[in-house]
């Protein structure tokens, strides 16, 4: 079975080098890249995924706020929260709905915890 892993950011260059750490530790993972909540809404309906990585500043709907709108459609049962955004509130939030918080910049000694976790 594979697995599949929903990112959600607006930036290109943070899907590209999020997607390159991912594909480089999990090589036979299967990613759905969106720019947007709105995007990621349209992409996931009908599909199981078992993790996601969100940004928190996007256009349009937060990350955080997408994570409500997406259970609404899909069980993600492991998921993180990517930000340079570190508001104790916004750590908070994330926590109390089960989300790991993840700090930008990207990296793998970031990243790679948590897809192994």
């Amino acid at each position: 079975m594979t697995t599949t892993i929903l990112i959600v950011d607006d930036s290109t260059v943070s899907r590209m080098v999020l997607g390159a750490i991912i594909k480089e530790h999990m090589p036979d993972i299967t990613i759905i890249e969106a720019k947007s909540g709105d995007d990621a809404l349209t992409k996931v309906a009908g599909l199981s995924i078992d993790m996601a990585i969100l940004d928190y500043n996007m256009p349009g709907i937060n990350g955080l706020d997408l994570f409500e709108e997406l259970a609404k459609i899909v069980t993600i049962p492991r998921r993180a929260l990517l930000t340079a955004n570190i508001q104790d509130s916004v750590r908070e939030n994330a926590q109390k709905i089960g989300v790991e918080f993840l700090n930008k910049p990207i990296s793998e000694s970031i990243i790679v915890p948590f897809l192994q976790n």
